[in-house]
């Protein structure tokens, strides 16, 4: 079975450089990365993902890997960003692939949480485009005025806690198979990264790739109609444009990329008050000093 599935899994951090990652491991010859890059196949606790986006049953996500080029790749690997946060997700993968490997990149977690906020505003979970109101809200257990695909997406508190969400990886993981990074070291040393993250994989350093940085949080849909109708359709038109949804997710012919790029239009990077930043490094000190004990990195200076 382990044979037809992705054997390495990239499970997060969001906003974590795991889109870079996930490009860079890609071009690797050893290196088959699904496309696209994040089925969610495997946290059925977050039901409407996989429905969404097309890959809530075995037959749809094997597909990912049926290809001659996946079969022959020593490596075959997918990366959702959820799966870290799942209840489900690992032991479900560990259960059905024994000798899967997973990937964390880590992010101080006052970062991690802006822009993942920015990310749910264009996922169209969130509609508060100011961080601080909905971080106040989320602390509160609140929602916003939106059909967000799972709740569990807008607790912020939750998904920067990534002490809690490695600790429970570890209760399943062993070590031996689990390889840590941070988006610290990615950003100043990627050649580094990437020489230990080959080696974790067993596969050869070279090629290297040229550590061009990818999915940066600068964009805003450029037409806001057409992305609520893409990605929250009326009913009666729900299973066509989820089927034109999957197919743009998979294809690679020529043109597609090119128009979903104009969907979008740069935006300007939130600026957080001092005060907001002192009180997200307080509301996460707890939880970051639990990630320090579990982890052989340097994580002191997101207690600042």
């Amino acid at each position: 079975m382990s044979t037809a599935l992705a054997n390495v899994y990239l499970i997060g951090a969001p906003k974590s450089g795991t889109t870079s990652l996930a490009q860079w491991l890609s071009a690797h010859p050893e290196v088959y990365f699904s496309v696209p890059k994040e089925p969610f196949y495997w946290a059925d606790d977050y039901p409407r993902m996989g429905a969404h986006y097309g890959f809530s049953d075995r037959r749809s996500y094997a597909a990912l890997f049926a290809s001659a080029e996946a079969r022959r790749a020593a490596i075959r690997a997918e990366g959702s960003t959820i799966y870290l946060y799942s209840r489900t997700a690992v032991p479900r993968i560990c259960a059905t692939v024994p000798d899967a490997r997973f990937i964390v990149a880590l992010r101080n977690p006052v970062e991690l949480v802006v822009s993942y906020h920015r990310n749910q505003l264009v996922a169209l979970n969130e509609s508060e485009r100011d961080f601080a109101t909905a971080w106040r809200r989320s602390l509160a257990g609140g929602l916003p005025d939106t059909d967000p695909l799972d709740p569990k997406l807008l607790d912020y508190p939750r998904v920067g806690a990534l002490g809690a969400a490695l600790s429970r990886v570890l209760e399943i993981v062993p070590r031996e198979r689990l390889h840590l990074l941070t988006l610290d070291d990615l950003r100043l040393e990627p050649a580094a990264v990437w020489q230990a993250l080959t080696a974790f994989l067993g596969v050869s350093a070279v090629p290297a790739p040229d550590f061009t940085a990818y999915n940066v949080s600068a964009k805003y849909a450029r037409y806001p109609t057409v992305r609520r109708l893409t990605h929250r359709p009326p009913d009666l038109l729900e299973r066509p444009v989820a089927t034109l949804r999957q197919w743009t997710r998979t294809t690679s012919l020529p043109g597609v990329k090119a128009i979903k790029k104009r969907m979008w239009q740069p935006d300007e990077r939130p600026q957080l008050s001092s005060e907001t930043k002192a009180a997200l490094a307080d509301h996460f000190a707890p939880d970051t000093r639990l990630l320090a004990s579990l982890v052989p990195l340097d994580v002191s200076s997101w207690l600042r």
